[in-house]
């Protein structure tokens, strides 16, 4: 049954091998472009030209970077699309399935062997690549300066691809298994795989209450951080629109601060901005955020809801083709 399984599906197996397998080796060479990168000289005591090096090569690095990270985002919805809707959709398109199953071997057995073929391919492919797609992240955090919680750097950290992988090649099975049509069965897991990014982009910033603090404007310089700062891990929630209080500790939201107060003031005039602020008797801004501590907790969160994904999946499958072997 296994060999079987593997003559069927062998090329879409050896081009989803072949991508999924080469994806690390291009993101570990890269990597170790981006730590040289990292490593050349920064800071004050740079020439010029060194300074002007290092800028350039991370600018090129992390572009690289950032192609390879939404690669791995969106590898997963292929092999629900190649891999996983054709198990039984094609089977019940070609009506293949009625010689297949009225032989020795039971429907159950038979789809035991092809998602154990399919499904071991994936995984151990998808472990590879989570590993090393967590570390290009870390790397792009440092040349982008940008926070572990955003968009793709946060999608491909966690180890959340391989979880990814294996629950949506189930969901492309599951889907062809209800839909038995390839064509209906490829609409659904790609209209899933969007409307999930959709969902999850609105709802991750808020797997747990967000944290509120409020930032004298004493400290507000309206100065660029340095280059070399450390980017805060952090989640911010409010997208620099975040309410201001006074001294009597009322809130005052940021479109009535802008609206009415300061919101003619030019953006290249932060000393003034701050002088209207305190003029009004403003002495903080509030800042909702998710802390760094919190995004170990959003990577298991995800995990556990893409191992639902794959659970309902399975129990889906399982359910239409012990239905099937009445009515096939």
């Amino acid at each position: 049954m296994l060999w079987l399984t593997w003559r069927q599906h062998r090329w879409p197996l050896l081009i989803a091998t072949a991508v999924t397998a080469g994806m690390p080796i291009w993101m570990a060479v890269n990597a170790a472009s981006l730590q040289q990168a990292l490593d050349l000289c920064s800071g004050p005591n740079c020439t010029r030209a060194a300074a002007f090096d290092r800028t350039s090569r991370l600018g090129h690095g992390s572009t690289i970077a950032n192609y390879q990270l939404n690669t791995v985002v969106f590898l997963p919805v292929l092999l629900g699309l190649f891999l996983g809707v054709p198990v039984l959709a094609r089977e019940y398109e070609q009506r293949t399935l009625v010689l297949a199953w009225s032989q020795d071997i039971s429907p159950l057995r038979w789809l035991t062997g092809k998602l154990l073929v399919l499904g071991g391919a994936v995984t151990l492919l998808a472990a590879a690549l989570a590993a090393e797609s967590q570390h290009v992240a870390a790397l792009v955090r440092l040349a982008d300066r940008r926070s572990l919680f955003e968009g793709t750097v946060f999608q491909a950290g966690g180890r959340l691809p391989l979880t990814l992988a294996p629950a949506w090649l189930m969901f492309g099975v599951a889907a062809g298994a209800v839909l038995r049509r390839m064509v209906s069965a490829f609409a659904v897991v790609l209209g899933a795989f969007v409307g999930g990014i959709v969902l999850m982009a609105q709802w991750r910033p808020y797997f747990q209450a967000p944290l509120t603090a409020t930032t004298s404007l004493r400290d507000q310089t309206g100065a660029e951080p340095a280059s070399g700062a450390a980017v805060p891990n952090t989640l911010s929630l409010d997208n620099g629109q975040g309410a201001s209080v006074d001294s009597a500790g009322h809130i005052h939201p940021f479109h009535e601060v802008m609206g009415q107060w300061c919101g003619t003031i030019p953006d290249d005039k932060p000393g003034a901005f701050l002088s209207c602020l305190q003029q009004h008797d403003l002495v903080g801004i509030q800042q909702r955020f998710q802390p760094a501590g919190r995004l170990g907790t959003f990577h298991l969160i995800e995990n556990g809801l893409n191992l639902t994904l794959l659970v309902l999946s399975l129990a889906i499958t399982w359910w239409c083709v012990c239905r099937a072997r009445t009515t096939t």
